[in-house]
C-alpha cells in the first residue's frame, strides 16, 4: 500500500466501542479514520461517499442484519474489505461472514495490534482471523 492511508470505516451501534477504535486509527500512522455508522441502515452508500477502504462491521447490530448488509455491500462494492467485529465468536458466525463475503472476523476484544494488523492484512487483499476466532475456528 505504499504510504497511503488505509480508510477504515467503523459500523457499530456502540458509541464508545467506535471511540475506541477512532482513537487507535488516529494515533498509529498509516490510517485514516472515514467515519462511524450505528447501524446498517445506508451502508453501501455511506462507504462510497466516505472512500472507506476497509469496514469494521458489527455483528450483532440493530435494525437490518449485518449479514445481509454485508452480503449487499460485497456484490456492489467488491473491492471493499469488511471486516466483521464481534463479542460473540463463534464458528457458525465465522462461516456466515465469509459466505456472505467477510475479509475477516475479530472479537472486539482484541489488542490493538491485531485489530490494526487485520485492517492492513485485508486492505493488502489478505484474510484475517484474529486470536480468539482463531482459536474457535480451528477447533471445528
Amino acid at each position: 500500500m505504499g504510504s497511503k492511508s488505509i480508510k477504515v470505516l467503523c459500523v457499530d451501534d456502540n458509541d464508545f466501542v467506535a471511540e475506541a477504535i477512532e482513537r487507535k486509527l488516529r494515533r498509529e500512522p498509516g490510517f485514516e479514520w472515514a467515519g462511524w455508522l450505528p447501524d446498517t441502515t445506508n451502508l453501501t452508500e455511506c462507504v462510497r461517499e466516505s472512500g472507506a477502504e476497509v469496514v469494521l462491521l458489527d455483528v450483532d447490530i440493530p435494525g437490518r442484519d449485518s449479514f445481509e448488509a454485508l452480503a449487499e455491500l460485497s456484490s456492489a462494492e467488491p473491492s471493499i474489505r469488511v471486516i466483521m467485529l464481534s463479542g460473540h465468536v463463534r464458528s457458525d458466525y465465522i462461516d456466515r461472514a465469509v459466505e456472505a463475503g467477510a475479509w475477516g472476523y475479530l472479537s472486539k476484544g482484541e489488542e490493538n495490534d491485531v485489530i490494526l494488523g487485520a485492517i492492513r492484512r485485508v486492505a493488502e487483499g489478505g484474510f484475517a482471523l484474529g486470536n480468539e476466532a482463531e482459536s474457535v475456528y480451528h477447533r471445528k
